[in-house]
């Protein structure tokens, strides 16, 4: 459990299961930008069963509020073998706790664990062009634009451009 200000980043437990594949199978609160995928529940309880959502190059933590309340949710995951980095993705499922710091302090909280635990130099994350919500977060957490990544993604019947963000250990101040 990793302890913010306003924020807790927990792990999965099999008591979650059930909230946390209701809010990523929930199309209608995925918000604008977050693509559009139902998942599988037999593979989610699968993936859960054989890993907890918890390994080497992936990882899914829980945001709750003050109250203990699931309102979103953060992971890492390893992009190509290659990177000496992971790519961070987040969603705040609870739409009255978006646009309050939650996601800024979420993300600040895990940049500092994942620097603090695991030989990576870089951390990157994306964000769709008109998502400035998300642009905001990166930037507030010190990452910095990369650039655009044309036609990266398919969302809503339409490939869309992404902008590349990152930040590398030397730009953090570990605590």
């Amino acid at each position: 459990m990793i302890r913010g200000k306003n924020v807790t980043l927990d792990t999965v437990r099999e008591g979650d299961l059930d909230s946390l594949f209701a809010f990523l199978s929930d199309i209608e609160n995925r918000g604008e930008f977050f693509p559009i995928m139902i998942p599988s529940e037999a593979i989610f309880k699968k993936d859960f069963r054989d890993t907890g959502f918890w390994q080497e190059g992936f990882g899914r933590l829980l945001i709750c509020d003050k109250n203990e309340r699931i309102v979103g949710s953060i992971w890492y995951f390893k992009t190509a073998s290659y990177y000496d980095g992971l790519e961070i993705g987040y969603h705040m499922f609870d739409v009255e706790s978006r646009n309050k710091g939650l996601m800024t302090e979420s993300l600040a909280l895990l940049v500092q664990y994942l620097f603090t635990s695991k030989k990576i130099n870089r951390l990157q994350l994306t964000v769709m062009l008109q998502n400035f919500a998300s642009r905001r977060v990166a930037l507030k957490c010190g990452f910095k634009l990369e650039g655009i990544t044309r036609g990266a993604i398919f969302h809503k019947g339409q490939n869309h451009d992404l902008e590349m963000y990152s930040i590398l250990r030397e730009e953090v101040k570990l605590q």
